[in-house]
């Protein structure tokens, strides 16, 4: 008689490392699912074009798109926005110029208007002249021309291909040309070009730490402005 195998043992269980990878595959694919979904994920959050002023934003995206990033009127705590509505008089700023025997005396009106025509609150341009020149009264200031005449520069602003120019700064033919140009450097190419609008923020650009002492000129700025101010 011949011996006849058992239906089980006819049936060769599968070897050990066979099991241990068909085990490994599905982690693999597992793992790999994981990844795709984190992928997808981060690309969405961080990647993928976001929706703008003006397309598919929703209304309140548009206004936050519109006015703190494009045309920002509100500082954080802690910060000093230079635009808005004048908190100085013409007859004020003109009493300051008076006070210090300023050169540029009798041009109160004209900061005034400069300032409402650019949304910049006057008192912060003068504040900017005060600290760059003492409002063009210091002997040692750039803006002094060798016969005696001045840039009427009020910011220092260097020259940066200017039509005319006194060394590395620009030289106007008048006061009113002089804040004028301060007024729309500003609005321009700080407000607009670069979305900054606080004194703590145009400073480091406007008067850099490698030639000025940066925390000081906002102290500066800061003080006067509140000093002029109207109550």
């Amino acid at each position: 008689m011949t011996r006849q195998r058992s239906p089980s043992s006819s049936r060769r269980s599968l070897p050990r490392w066979r099991r241990t990878l068909q085990g490994c595959n599905t982690w693999l694919v597992f793992a790999c699912l994981v990844v795709c979904l984190v992928s997808v994920f981060v690309w969405r959050v961080f990647f993928a074009p976001h929706p703008t002023a003006g397309t598919d934003s929703t209304p309140w995206e548009s206004l936050l798109n519109t006015s703190l990033t494009r045309n920002p009127r509100f500082a954080a705590p802690g910060s000093t926005s230079i635009r808005g509505t004048p908190t100085i008089t013409a007859a004020r700023i003109d009493e300051i110029l008076r006070l210090y025997n300023s050169p540029a005396q009798g041009t109160g009106q004209i900061w005034i208007d400069e300032g409402i025509a650019y949304d910049i609150n006057p008192v912060y341009a003068l504040a900017f002249f005060m600290h760059e020149s003492n409002l063009g009264t210091n002997p040692e200031w750039s803006g002094w021309k060798e016969d005696g005449t001045s840039t009427h520069n009020v910011g220092n602003i260097i020259c940066a291909g200017y039509s005319r120019c006194h060394g590395r700064f620009r030289d106007y033919a008048t006061w009113q040309e002089g804040i004028h140009d301060w007024y729309r450097l500003i609005a321009l190419e700080y407000i607009d070009q670069r979305g900054i609008h606080t004194v703590e923020d145009i400073i480091p650009v406007y008067a850099p730490e490698f030639e000025n002492d940066v925390e000081t000129y906002i102290g500066s700025v800061r003080e006067y402005a509140l000093q002029w101010s109207a109550p």
